[in-house]
C-alpha cells in the first residue's frame, strides 16, 4: 500500500498536470464582441460539450494540514470521501453543494512544557466538511474546466489522553468536535461524456477558527449528468 507522502504527491502531481493541460489548451473562440453567457455557449456548442444540467459527483481524496495548532500536529484530513452536486446553466455559473468525510490521521506529539513533565502522547482527528459551492465552467475542448468557491462548516474530531488533556493540553473549548467556518477555494478538470462526468480536483479549505487547521485536498471526482 502506497505511503500517505506518496498518494499526496501523486494527488499533487495530477492536479498539477491538469492546470498544466488546461491552461496550455486553447479554447474554441467565440466572437470577442458577444457576452460571456453567449461566448460560453458558443463553445460550448463548437467542443460538443454542455454546459447546462445537474450532476451528482461521487469524490475520493487524501489531504494534509499546512499549519499546527498549539504546538501540535494534527491531521484532520488524510483520506476522504464524499459528494458534490449542484446545477450549471448554459453561461456558465453553477450553484451547489457538497459534503465530505475525512478520516484523518493518528500523529505522534512530544510536549517539553516550562513546567511539569515532558509529554509523549498520540492525537487522533479526522473531519467532516459541508455547505454550498458556487462556481464557474468554462469548455477546453472535450474538457470543462471548472473554478470553485466552498463556503462551509468544518467539525473536526478530535481524541487526546486524558492524563495529557488534563495539563492544560487541549482543543478549542476541551469538547469535540470542534466547529468552525470555512471557505475553501479550488479548481477542477472534468472530461463529461453524454450522461458520465469525471476529473480531477484540488480545493485548499482555509480555516476560520484558530483551533482547527486550514489544509488542502486532491481528489478524484466520477459521477453523472442529468
Amino acid at each position: 500500500m502506497p505511503r500517505p507522502s506518496s498518494l499526496l504527491r501523486i494527488a499533487a502531481a495530477s492536479t498539477a498536470f491538469a492546470l498544466v493541460l488546461a491552461l496550455g489548451a486553447r479554447p474554441a473562440h467565440a466572437d470577442p464582441g458577444d457576452p460571456p453567457s453567449v461566448a460560453n455557449s458558443t463553445r460550448a456548442k463548437i467542443t460538443g460539450t454542455s454546459l447546462r444540467g445537474f450532476d451528482v459527483l461521487a469524490t475520493a481524496g487524501w489531504g494534509a494540514s499546512t499549519a499546527n495548532i498549539r504546538q501540535l500536529k494534527l491531521e484532520p484530513y488524510g483520506t476522504s470521501f464524499g459528494l458534490d452536486f449542484g446545477y450549471t446553466w448554459e453561461s456558465g455559473f453553477r450553484l451547489g453543494g457538497y459534503f465530505a468525510d475525512s478520516l484523518g490521521q493518528v500523529v505522534a506529539q512530544h510536549r517539553d512544557p516550562r513546567r511539569g513533565p515532558e509529554d509523549d502522547f498520540n492525537t487522533d482527528t479526522s473531519s467532516l466538511n459541508g455547505g454550498l459551492s458556487i462556481g464557474w465552467a468554462v469548455p477546453v475542448y472535450a474538457l470543462m474546466l471548472r473554478y470553485t468557491l466552498n463556503f462551509g462548516v468544518t467539525a473536526m474530531r478530535w481524541e487526546i489522553p486524558a492524563n495529557v488533556a488534563a495539563r492544560s493540553v487541549s482543543i478549542g473549548d476541551g469538547t469535540s468536535p470542534t466547529i468552525g467556518l470555512h471557505f475553501a477555494p479550488g479548481v477542477a478538470l472534468l472530461w463529461p461524456y453524454r450522461w458520465f462526468e469525471a476529473g480531477i480536483g484540488y480545493e485548499y479549505l482555509a480555516q476560520v477558527k484558530d483551533t482547527i487547521p486550514s489544509g488542502f485536498v486532491g481528489k478524484l471526482l466520477i459521477g453523472v449528468r442529468l
